[in-house]
């Protein structure tokens, strides 16, 4: 059975050490970073809507073609 110290200092060493304060560098690339993926997610918002834009066109051309007789060729 092991004996209390030992016990005591074993769960002293499995506890989480103390937060360490970042260097302002690190915090600084950090803060570029956030503010860059939040441009890159505005980005990825606005192409979404472009897609979904364009395959509405796409699909209102193609029903509109398939109504239209004899119309062989490709035109919007």
């Amino acid at each position: 059975m092991p004996k209390p110290a030992a016990v005591a200092r074993a769960s002293r060493q499995r506890s989480r050490p103390p937060l360490v304060q970042m260097p302002d560098g690190i915090e600084g690339q950090i803060t570029e970073l956030c503010r860059d993926l939040a441009v890159e997610v505005k980005r990825m918002r606005q192409l979404q809507m472009q897609a979904e834009e364009l395959r509405l066109v796409i699909h209102q051309w193609s029903a509109a073609a398939s109504r239209t007789p004899g119309r062989d060729s490709i035109e919007p």
